[in-house]
């Protein structure tokens, strides 16, 4: 079976230019021998008005329906000019310059990250898979979550002047360490830890496990006293009144009975109150 070269490019929402940090919205395709051109964007929303939180979600929404607007203008007039199936063949080397200007970088929330090529013997189906993969895969996966929950509770210590006084660093003893993101050290001692937590899989056995995880370094940490009194979890949470709502809280009770504050992770104050020196 034939396999065409695909060029295709993600879609990225960067609402502030001083931090350069970004979230995956979507993707567009191109496969000029096949005739084809195709996009697909984010449709749900949630995590990302969690990860950038300051930002009005409307201004995301606003954002890509203009974005989709001018995609779709853009498919028709690529069709007319390069694509059109009453022509014997297209006009490829048009159709990439097309695109090549569509996906050119811009100084915008929503821009285009380099292009890349695959090659695919359905162009259309090979879209869905990269969706999937760098788009919906970026939300659903705790490792992913996390690392947006830290990157949230980062800059919240800088803006406050306390970020270079939380470091990362290795906690336990030399039969057991564990990695924490954000310690604070006096005299070569951890004297206070910030571990953010992303518990909010629909999923309960992904929740019991991944939460039971860190219950279980914990209890082992403090076990071999090697924990300062005050730790900190800001955690996300599943909707209330749902199964992983249930899972969440057991796991959050058992993170208290060990000794741990737990806040929610869009807790400003309360996580700046635990960090304040």
């Amino acid at each position: 079976m034939k396999k065409f070269a695909c060029q295709y490019a993600l879609l990225r929402f960067r609402p502030f230019v001083e931090t350069g940090e970004f979230a995956n919205v979507g993707i567009v395709m191109i496969a000029p021998e096949a005739r084809f051109f195709g996009f697909r964007l984010l449709k749900h929303y949630g995590h990302i008005t969690r990860f950038f939180h300051q930002l009005d979600r409307k201004v995301y929404l606003d954002g890509k329906g203009l974005f989709k607007e001018e995609l779709d203008r853009f498919a028709g007039e690529l069709r007319r000019l390069a694509l059109d199936g009453r022509k014997t063949r297209p006009d490829i080397q048009l159709a990439r310059n097309l695109f090549t200007e569509l996906v050119r970088p811009r100084e915008a929330m929503l821009q285009f990250a380099e292009q890349r090529v695959v090659l695919a013997d359905n162009p259309k189906e090979k879209l869905g898979e990269l969706f999937d993969h760098y788009i919906e895969r970026n939300f659903v996966t705790k490792e992913y979550q996390e690392r947006l929950l830290e990157s949230t509770v980062r800059k919240l210590l800088f803006r406050e002047q306390m970020g270079t006084k939380y470091q990362r660093e290795k906690i336990g003893t030399p039969d057991f360490a564990v990695n924490f993101p954000f310690v604070l050290m006096a005299e070569g001692k951890a004297q206070r830890i910030i571990k953010p937590l992303y518990l909010a899989q629909g999923d309960t056995t992904k929740i019991l496990n991944h939460g039971g995880q860190w219950v279980d370094k914990v209890r082992r940490l403090r076990k071999r006293n090697a924990l300062p009194e005050d730790v900190l979890f800001p955690v996300t949470a599943p909707q209330a009144g749902t199964n992983a709502y249930d899972a969440f809280t057991e796991i959050r009770d058992d993170l208290v009975m060990i000794d741990v504050q737990v806040v929610p992770a869009n807790d400003e104050n309360g996580i700046l109150k635990f960090a304040t020196i």
